[in-house]
């Protein structure tokens, strides 16, 4: 799991297991495929801005697809996320697809 941020040109900010799409030949990606893309939003705990919250959301929330493409001329940069940061995005992303994995079963029954 590659697990970076991204920072899209409509400036909303991205976390999520990214793969390179690369044509045969090239080295450059022509795109990206985000798994369980969520947006990044931070707001501060208190009035001394010391402190924030960090909240992901789903990116596109009426979507029942888990992996989106975008162009890389979408993309401004791609960073790596703070360990802890990284880490809680895949603890909150096996929640995730627990839950739709559970359920997929309860539909297919």
């Amino acid at each position: 799991m590659a697990v970076k941020l991204l920072l899209l040109k409509s400036g909303e900010m991205l976390i999520s297991d990214v793969t390179e799409l690369v044509k045969k030949r090239q080295t450059t990606p022509y795109g990206y495929v985000l798994d369980f893309p969520h947006t990044v939003t931070t707001k501060p705990k208190d009035s001394t801005n010391q402190e924030i919250d960090i909240v992901f959301s789903p990116w596109i929330v009426i979507s029942k697809e888990t992996k989106m493409t975008i162009p890389n001329d979408w993309v401004v940069t791609i960073v790596d996320p703070m360990d802890d940061i990284g880490k809680m995005y895949v603890d909150d992303m096996e929640k995730v697809k627990s839950k739709v994995e559970n359920t997929e079963d309860e539909n297919v029954s």
